[in-house]
């Protein structure tokens, strides 16, 4: 499907309802929370290194001396593969967050917000959880390669 600039406005502000509601959640929970957005709505938020530039994720949260990182992804319904309901995000993203983590040594979960359906609730799994990758080859058509977990690999919020 083509997005054109107003599909665009409608998912990112789904996209940033979203965030709004997990920080929420969060800073119920004892989190202190700094929310990370570029003055561009178009362009995903970077952390800047000596050597590249990688994506940051939605919130950065402190709690007990500890700093974690949030990304929020605000989902309309579950992926069914192989009899089994699974959610995830784009592979380069996953790509980023997970490198993010593994050289700052700070933990990162992907917090998945299903906002309709049966099964709509909020849920986190580590970015180092091992997953699955689709590579968005899929019946004469080819979408974005994409990284998933299991429902069972999520923990309720």
């Amino acid at each position: 499907m083509e997005q054109n600039k107003d599909n665009f406005k409608d998912k990112l502000f789904f996209g940033q309802e979203g965030e709004k509601d997990i920080a929420l959640k969060l800073i119920e929970k004892g989190f202190y929370i700094l929310p990370l957005y570029q003055f561009q709505d178009e362009i995903a938020p970077q952390i800047i290194t000596k050597n590249k530039s990688i994506t940051s994720p939605d919130l950065i949260c402190f709690k007990n001396g500890e700093i974690v990182f949030f990304e929020v992804k605000s989902k309309n319904q579950w992926v069914n593969f192989t009899g089994g309901l699974e959610t995830g995000c784009n592979y380069k993203h996953y790509e980023d967050y997970k490198k993010l983590s593994l050289e700052t040594k700070i933990k990162l979960y992907i917090v998945f917000n299903h906002v309709s359906g049966k099964e709509q609730g909020i849920y986190y799994v580590n970015v180092l959880e091992n997953g699955r990758y689709w590579d968005g080859k899929a019946k004469n058509k080819q979408y974005k390669a994409e990284y998933f977990w299991s429902k069972e690999q999520l923990t309720k919020l």
